[in-house]
């Protein structure tokens, strides 16, 4: 298999796991062959905006003729157009530039990296939140939640037992609970920190009914229309979606 219908074989085909990593690690160890990636991509891009007389026949010559391209305006408008961010994407192994996000991969990822473990919160209820906090990180969701559950079921107004038993309801995948407390979460004006409407997003985006990708949108355009909690996330997630 030569080095165009390889790049192309692992576009086109269904991912494979160790493709894929074959695939990525020759992108960093190979210049030349992150190169051709490069200009494969962008020649796709190029081809279906303004050069449909550039055939793919054309580009599969040149590699089996093992010729360089030289052609200045050509070359020009694979770096503009592909854009800076596409090219790093390729020479760093950019999973996200390969392939498609969804929101579930999105949710996801933000689940992986910042809710896999929950901070101690001091308040008045200390002791059953420290109790709740440490079933949740030993991933004992259901006893976690019934812990949090029984805090609000004493005292309603307790904002950090509400915002755990909505994460933790999350990490059950009970997403109309989990809903139920974020946007309980949004009455609480003032607060140094409250990411009522990004919690909320996150499990539209989990749970991924119809629907629901445009209601994530919403809140998530309204986040950084109104600079709220996780505007960075929020702006990061509308630019995939």
């Amino acid at each position: 298999m030569d080095t165009l219908d390889y790049i192309e074989s692992y576009f086109t085909k269904e991912p494979d796991a160790d493709r894929t990593r074959e695939f990525e690690e020759r992108i960093k160890s190979d210049p030349v062959f992150a190169e051709e990636v490069a200009f494969y991509l962008a020649a796709q891009e190029v081809s279906r905006e303004k050069y449909q007389v550039v055939k793919k026949e054309h580009f599969k010559e040149i590699y089996k003729n093992k010729q360089v391209v030289r052609i200045v305006p050509f070359r020009k408008l694979v770096y503009y157009i592909a854009t800076a961010a596409a090219v790093a994407g390729i020479i760093f192994g950019t999973n996200i530039f390969f392939k498609p996000v969804s929101t579930q991969q999105i949710a996801a990822q933000y689940e992986k990296e910042h809710l896999q473990t929950l901070p101690v919160t001091m308040s008045g209820h200390a002791d059953s939140l420290q109790t709740g906090l440490s079933l949740y990180n030993d991933g004992k969701y259901s006893q976690a939640l019934g812990q949090f559950e029984a805090i609000l079921k004493t005292d309603t107004s307790v904002f950090s037992a509400k915002e755990y038993a909505g994460i933790t309801a999350l990490r059950l995948k009970d997403y109309d609970k989990a809903l139920s407390y974020f946007g309980q979460m949004e009455m609480y004006n003032g607060l140094y920190s409250n990411r009522a409407l990004l919690m909320q997003a996150v499990t539209l985006m989990e749970r991924n009914l119809p629907g629901d990708s445009a209601k994530a949108k919403l809140l998530l355009q309204k986040i950084v229309a109104d600079d709220l909690e996780g505007k960075e996330f929020a702006q990061e997630w509308l630019k995939k979606m």
